[in-house]
């Protein structure tokens, strides 16, 4: 019989990206000009210790309009978009995505999910910035107020996964996810001022930070390449004709 060829060995093969400059600057200067905003906003805030600009006046013009109807929409818009709820988004988007072996989405989806918990964390530890008065608490909050995890949090992850989703959507489809997505992180940080829990330049902040690392990652997303393991089909056996078959 013919000797056997040797198998091929599996080779381990990287998509690498596209490293053009046109595709990075775009997203590079965004995430620049946000920084920028952000920064802008809290050296006000951090000057002023408090209420700064229209906060105060803005803040009374949701309690004034207050109903019950009202309380109980912001009431659940607020569940809807706080900590736990979007890291349960984040998390079974991720769990899907695992299994159907979407594994950079899934990725993206974790590392923005993460860095938007890290960013409310150190951001409110660093800022330090209090609340408004209690007497206007329509939830009970413990922690600090700069920025807001419930804008900066749906943001990010509403962001990302509508990100993730567009490619495999249609047009109208895709109209729809964008427009539903803005509407419900701008619901969040309103519902948050009607709460009164948060004052206006805490949501914009919460805004502002989550829609500049949301860029940053959707930027970065092209090198977040995951190798993907390809192997080649071993040869079979091929039987020769010998002398002793004859």
């Amino acid at each position: 019989m013919l000797s056997t060829p040797p198998a091929q060995e599996a080779e381990t093969t990287t998509n690498r990206p596209n490293r053009s400059p046109d595709s990075v600057v775009p997203g590079v200067l965004i995430a620049l000009a946000l920084a920028a905003a952000v920064l802008v906003l809290t050296c006000v805030v951090v000057y002023y210790n408090g209420p700064a600009g229209p906060d105060s006046a803005w803040l009374q013009w949701f309690i004034d309009h207050r109903t019950a109807t009202l309380t109980t929409v912001a009431k659940a818009v607020s569940i809807a978009g706080d900590t736990t709820s979007v890291a349960i988004y984040s998390a079974l988007a991720c769990v899907l995505l695992a299994w159907r072996k979407y594994w950079e989405q899934a990725v993206l989806i974790a590392v923005a999910a993460i860095g938007a918990g890290a960013l409310t964390f150190f951001g409110k530890l660093l800022i330090g910035r209090d609340r408004p008065p209690v007497v206007d608490h329509l939830v009970t909050e413990t922690n600090h107020s700069y920025p807001s995890g419930h804008a900066l949090g749906s943001t990010v992850v509403v962001g990302v996964l509508v990100a993730v989703a567009l490619p495999v959507l249609g047009r109208l489809a895709r109209i729809l996810a964008l427009v539903l997505a803005t509407v419900f992180v701008i619901a969040v940080g309103l519902s948050r001022l009607y709460l009164g829990v948060h004052w206006p330049t805490d949501i914009l902040a919460g805004w502002l930070v989550g829609l500049c690392w949301l860029t940053i990652c959707l930027t970065a997303r092209p090198y977040l390449r995951i190798p993907q393991l390809r192997t080649y089909p071993q040869s079979k056996e091929i039987p020769s004709s010998s002398p002793e078959d004859d």
